[in-house]
């Protein structure tokens, strides 16, 4: 391959995928290593720093410190209290501060983080190698948080104007000024989202989450777009009946789960329109499938979901639940999977004529 594609850096592959205008075959990938590197320690590290990633310097991941990883309760910024069953891991809100409503005149949304002057320049660091990545906290589990999960979808139908006036709230006292701060960072990628659906469906009925929540990320995508950054979304659960709204929001790049659904069937739709990063079976073949098992996985799956140009960026999530082997495939077949040849991009064809 040509000096122009061999020394190709990270953060120009990645953005290349994202706009569906690639010109080499290898797919720019990112791991997520969340407390595993507290179980497996220095064989791991090592695996992933021989490995690399397209999306940090993996030379700079630490160890954690396991009996640093508490399990003792926490009260958040929102005044949601955390339980913890297991270190390292989300815990379950146990207080909700809007758990009635007649809390809600008197409470006030807790304040914007803001950028730091060294968070500046460590972002113009990032960009001569990697796609500088901001985010902002998810919207929907907000509202969940602080009102109760049961109290909040019925009252999307018993008190729908305190919802609204809640969705207000948010948005325009938090959310969008907490992502006109992370535009200072001047970000490729600003990740938001929310776990919208179950293992089999939505959360709450599609009519109801157009009525409510889609004018919400509408504007918050427009923001983001406005600041020239591109919207990642992520989604745990079933969301194959709104990925055509995601789409025609302009979500650029979407992270679902998406073996809660028909993986062609969701490659059908996306393919062409949207970037994927999909999630692998975590509840099933990272847990208890074979090494090779693991890859004939990962193989099927982006081949399915990937363009000959794009739109497809490789993901590594580890878990402490998963065997080492299985991590050491998982990495071995994102790391090395290549794009089939673009037969209809002619960068690529050009490229490959000179090599």
């Amino acid at each position: 391959m040509t000096d122009s594609l061999t020394k190709m850096s990270s953060r120009e592959r990645v953005l290349r995928a994202i706009e569906h205008r690639a010109t080499d075959r290898r797919l720019p990938f990112t791991i997520s290593l969340h407390s595993t590197l507290a179980k497996y320690g220095e064989p791991l590290l090592r695996l992933v720093q021989e490995c690399g990633c397209d999306f940090y310097d993996t030379s700079t991941v630490k160890i954690p410190d396991a009996k640093r990883m508490s399990t003792a309760s926490t009260v958040d910024q929102w005044g949601c209290r955390w339980d913890y069953a297991l270190a390292g891991k989300t815990g379950v809100v146990s207080h909700s501060p809007l758990e009635e409503w007649s809390s809600f005149a008197t409470w006030r949304v807790p304040p914007v983080p803001r950028v730091t002057p060294q968070q500046i320049e460590a972002a113009k660091q990032t960009r001569e190698r990697y796609p500088v990545w901001a985010s902002v906290e998810q919207f929907f589990q907000i509202m969940q948080n602080l009102r109760g999960t049961e109290n909040i979808m019925m009252d999307f139908f018993t008190q729908p104007d305190e919802v609204r006036k809640l969705t207000d709230r948010l948005l325009n006292d938090y959310h969008l000024p907490a992502i006109d701060e992370q535009l200072k960072l001047q970000p490729d990628i600003l990740g938001m989202g929310d776990d919208l659906g179950t293992q089999i469906a939505l959360l709450i009925n599609p009519k109801t989450w157009r009525e409510f929540l889609k004018p919400v990320y509408r504007q918050m995508v427009e923001r983001i777009h406005q600041g020239n950054a591109k919207v990642w979304f992520h989604s745990c659960g079933h969301t194959r009946e709104i990925l055509p709204d995601l789409i025609e929001l302009g979500v650029d790049i979407v992270n679902p789960q998406i073996h809660c659904m028909d993986v062609a069937e969701y490659g059908e739709t996306a393919r062409g329109r949207i970037t994927i990063v999909p999630d692998v079976d975590r509840q099933r073949v990272m847990v208890n499938g074979s090494p090779d098992q693991v890859r004939q996985h990962v193989r099927r799956m982006y081949d399915l979901l990937g363009t000959a140009t794009g739109g497809l960026i490789g993901y590594a999530p580890m878990e402490p639940e998963m065997p080492f082997e299985n991590l050491k495939a998982l990495l071995e077949a994102v790391a090395t999977y290549e794009r089939p040849p673009a037969i209809d991009n002619p960068l690529f064809q050009a490229e490959r004529s000179r090599s």
